[in-house]
């Protein structure tokens, strides 16, 4: 699938409407750890309606941030 703010394709399904309804879905960019759902208004998810200001392209990409991972939670000893 492809990413509506990167536009590679390196996005997929994460999660569903939980009563089976389809009437959203959850979808993940591995690329730019970008998330939307698909409910959300196009000018958010049809790249074409988007905002060029938020949009990622070639290098850009090279240059964004490592995500810090969180710790653990330590347990109540």
């Amino acid at each position: 699938m492809i990413c509506v703010r990167c536009s590679n394709e390196s996005a997929n399904v994460v999660a569903q409407a939980p009563d089976g309804s389809g009437a959203w879905e959850v979808i993940y960019c591995s690329k730019c750890n970008f998330s939307w759902r698909t409910s959300e208004e196009d000018q958010s998810i049809v790249p074409a309606k988007r905002d060029k200001m938020f949009q990622l392209e070639g290098s850009a990409l090279d240059h964004l941030q490592v995500l810090v991972p969180i710790p653990p939670l330590r347990s109540k000893a």
